[in-house]
């Protein structure tokens, strides 16, 4: 992040041999969110690197993790001449970025915060959301599954998403769970109509998952290496 607080994107070591050696892509992953009769409603924003297939952000370090959200920030919101989004975009964010920055990026009509699940639900956290929500920001919990930190947060959020695998392996309690505070309840892996089927019969409000479109590549510019 740059002095002033402006996010940066992160320059990884690029495999493009084709770009020239002053510069380089910023690549953002973007894959819809949709209402059940397919209506667009907002994306999960996702990192993306030149040269990088493949990538499990989840698994990194909490410090990877910050670095990556910065790059999803800036990719979105701040690379010079990058078109706006068209719709509101969802942003992981774990703990350690909330509670630490000042600043999340962006304004709250143009994202959602989406607290990861790693994200251990202590005071400093649950403080840093509450004031959140009273500038005007929305929350998310990602990869709902009922632990007690993810509970915990339940009061904070506009959004809860599920991830249909959790659904299957917990059953249909998870939502009950999920939407004990009023949240709106997005279903995540969406990939069959069968699938869409029970989850609307579940009362879920918004999808995403293949069944609706892949996860994309956007390619927001570029900056000097």
């Amino acid at each position: 992040m740059t002095p002033g607080g402006r996010p940066e994107p992160w320059i990884m070591p690029r495999s493009d041999s084709q770009l020239g050696a002053g510069s380089t892509r910023v690549l953002l992953g973007r894959q819809g969110i949709f209402t059940a009769d397919r209506e667009l409603v907002g994306y999960e924003l996702l990192f993306r690197a030149p040269g990088q297939i493949g990538l499990r952000v989840d698994l990194w370090s909490a410090r990877q993790q910050d670095r990556a959200t910065e790059h999803v920030i800036a990719a979105a919101f701040h690379v010079a001449g990058g078109q706006p989004l068209d719709r509101v975009g969802f942003v992981n964010f774990t703990r350690s970025y909330l509670v630490d920055h000042d600043w999340v990026g962006f304004s709250p009509p143009d994202g959602v915060i989406e607290v990861v699940e790693s994200a251990f639900a202590d005071e400093a956290l649950r403080v840093r959301l509450s004031d959140l929500r009273a500038q005007g920001y929305q929350i998310a919990i990602d990869d709902f599954v009922g632990t007690t930190s993810q509970v915990a947060l339940l009061e904070h959020a506009d959004f809860v998403k599920i991830d249909v695998r959790d659904l299957v392996s917990q059953g249909p309690d998870l939502v009950a769970r999920a939407r004990s505070h009023g949240s709106t309840l997005v279903a995540e892996r969406v990939e069959t109509r069968a699938m869409l089927a029970w989850c609307v019969e579940l009362g879920f409000d918004l999808f995403q998952g293949h069944g609706f479109e892949p996860a994309i590549i956007v390619d927001r510019g570029r900056v000097a290496a």
